[in-house]
């Protein structure tokens, strides 16, 4: 008996290595059906209609204010100032693909508009077909499209890149899939997976900065989970060159960029949103003594507000500052915060502050989650109560093993970044995770439902009635903007009326705009400035001007110091947003003539979700303005 017999005759159930069926990978078995691709095809096609309907009824407002900036970048962009156009802080890939289609003839906000609406249509596909070869049912991908469809139309508005995060995200898990595959093959293609890898980062560098802390912790962590769901036997160290080579990938890939924004900076520049806004989560320094009044300027001729870059060393060069000779004057009733001294001048103070900090505002994170994904969290705890019984294993179910890595670290990412004064930060911040929760569950799906048919039919109840309340939720909350169930939080969908999906084009609702061109009182070019920054960016986005100053700093037009610094700074109009129940006359000798008074019913206040109220703006026209910067 030969050698190969003997080894046979000794383990005659041995399977050969990778052999063995992974529910969760890439599916190796029975390949999808052809009506299941056809079928599901259509349901994606009738999915986008619905979606594209919401994204050319909403094409024309502004849904947040940060889109202006990414609109304005574009612009540059296509009109070929491309050195003003790179900037430090906004990420370039939401600006780069509005750029073309603005070549052809599309407004900034239609051309936003179509971005989003094709990521809106890559996240719903993409998912669908991650599904459809990893469980090989048809019925769980066409679940995933229905459930995945209101969060879409709900978000296709939002003019800021988060709709291509969430398109981001599926492609990454799909290279990380991939690359598991990958993990035992030869040199050549190891290397080539992780070259995709890189590739798949360097676009999430381009498309949000916090995706960069997000891969470069996912792909190491999901390396050693791998390496280790090896026996000891079986462990090669080649595959070691998956995350080395990636690594590698991504910043030769990246490496333009990054020239690019150098070059701009004069100094080795990665790009400053992550430290600008990160900064503040480790000190609890609050208020403001007011001793110096502020007026940032845009930084180049072409930009609409100071906003649109906020990297330090060019954001800074371009302020304009004087020493305040009045005290400030703010209206009755506004509550006014003593500055309070750090405490956080040490490490050790510095990390306890950051840890209570995060403990304080983890009730927020829940209730941002649930305002659009009620059944997330309670996906993400059976995931992990079952990852932890070892009723989910890695090598089972690969898939929905990776969605929880990257999952579970893109939310701890984002809790480490929110505070309690935000409320927990924006919902939008969290999307990835519905779609996280519902891969997951898409996933896991065939497994549990084949427990319950061989259980009692109470089980496949509860089976489809929770796939069922998924798909409510869903809808409830993101299109109808009710209470889903389980919710502790609704929301109001952007851009067009709760439950309307279909409908005529939904116009701006911009009373202050509408009644400034109406009067025509701000030429377009003019720099102004006013104590509502927040609209005033707005404004000077419609009318074709620049906005001067920055939030917080209660510009008062009675200082002398700041009349100085207006025409310093070369403004040409102050807009002064007052409530017109308020007694005070308004003296504005020292600044120049009043050109219009326009009553408007808007956000008055320049703070952060101020509610909408009854305001009166007047328009003052800057004489003896200089020529300014």
């Amino acid at each position: 008996m030969g050698p190969r017999a003997v080894a046979h005759a000794a383990a005659p159930h041995a399977r050969p290595r990778g052999r063995r069926r992974q529910v969760g990978a890439f599916h190796e078995g029975r390949r999808p059906s052809r009506a299941s691709l056809v079928g599901n095809g259509a349901l994606l096609v009738v999915a986008s209609v619905l979606v594209g309907v919401v994204a050319y009824r909403t094409r024309l407002e502004v849904t947040n204010i940060d889109g202006i900036s990414y609109m304005s970048i574009a612009e540059q962009y296509a009109g070929g100032h491309w050195a003003d156009a790179v900037n430090g802080y906004w990420s370039p890939m939401a600006s780069w693909l509005m750029a073309p289609v603005m070549l052809l003839g599309a407004g900034p906000s239609t051309a936003f508009a179509i971005v989003n609406l094709g990521a809106s249509i890559a996240v719903m596909g993409i998912g669908a077909w991650l599904l459809l070869r990893t469980t090989g049912n048809g019925w769980t991908a066409a679940w995933s499209i229905v459930a995945t469809a209101p969060l879409m139309i709900a978000n296709v508005a939002l003019q800021t890149p988060d709709t291509l995060v969430l398109a981001w995200g599926l492609v990454f898990v799909w290279s990380l899939l991939a690359a598991d595959r990958a993990w035992h093959g030869s040199v050549r293609r190891i290397v080539l997976a992780a070259v995709v890898i890189g590739f798949v980062c360097a676009l999430g560098y381009f498309t949000k900065a916090f995706l960069v802390p997000v891969f470069l912790v996912v792909v190491p962590v999901w390396a050693l989970v791998r390496w280790f769901q090896d026996r000891r036997d079986a462990r090669e160290l080649r595959s070691l060159l998956l995350p080395t080579v990636a690594l590698v990938a991504v910043v030769v890939l990246s490496a333009p960029w990054v020239i690019a924004l150098s070059a701009k900076f004069g100094g080795v520049e990665l790009g400053s949103s992550l430290t600008v806004n990160v900064s503040k989560k480790f000190s609890d320094a609050s208020g403001s003594d007011y001793d110096d009044v502020r007026i940032p300027s845009p930084p180049n001729d072409l930009a609409v507000s100071p906003n649109e870059d906020r990297t330090p060393s060019l954001y800074e060069s371009r302020v304009y500052t004087a020493e305040r000779e009045l005290p400030i004057r703010l209206p009755a009733g506004t509550p006014v915060a003593e500055p309070v001294e750090s405490s956080t001048t040490t490490l050790v103070g510095k990390l306890t502050y950051y840890v209570q900090e995060r403990l304080e505002a983890l009730p927020f994170y829940f209730a941002r989650i649930g305002s659009f994904a009620p059944f997330a969290l309670g996906i993400g705890v059976v995931f992990v109560g079952a990852a932890i019984a070892g009723v989910v294993h890695y090598r089972r179910f690969v898939f929905a093993s990776i969605v929880g890595i990257f999952s579970g670290v893109y939310l701890l990412g984002y809790a480490g970044i929110a505070t309690v004064d935000t409320l927990g930060g924006n919902a939008r911040y969290y999307l990835p995770l519905f779609t996280g929760s519902v891969l997951i569950a898409g996933a896991l799906l065939p497994t549990f439902w084949r427990a319950a048919r061989r259980g009692r039919r109470v089980r496949q109840v509860v089976a489809v009635l929770a796939c069922v309340l998924l798909v409510v939720a869903s809808y409830s909350q993101n299109v109808n903007n009710v209470r889903a169930p389980f919710s502790t939080l609704a929301v109001r969908p952007t851009g067009f009326p709760a439950g309307q999906v279909l409908g005529g084009v939904v116009h701006p609702d911009e009373p202050l705009v509408e009644s400034l061109r109406a009067a025509d009182v701000i030429p377009s070019g003019s720099k102004i400035l006013g104590t509502n920054t927040r609209n005033t960016v707005l404004i000077a986005f419609r009318l074709g001007a620049q906005m001067y100053g920055e939030d917080g700093q209660a510009y008062d037009y009675q200082d002398p110091a700041f009349v100085a610094l207006l025409r310093e700074a070369g403004i040409q109009y102050f807009l002064n947003y007052t409530n017109p129940r308020n007694p005070q006359v308004r003296d504005y000798s020292a600044i120049g003539p009043v050109v219009g008074t326009f009553p408007v019913y808007q956000v008055c206040s320049d703070e952060k979700g101020a509610p909408v109220q009854s305001c009166s703006v007047d328009v003052i026209q800057v004489t003896g303005t200089g020529t300014g910067n």
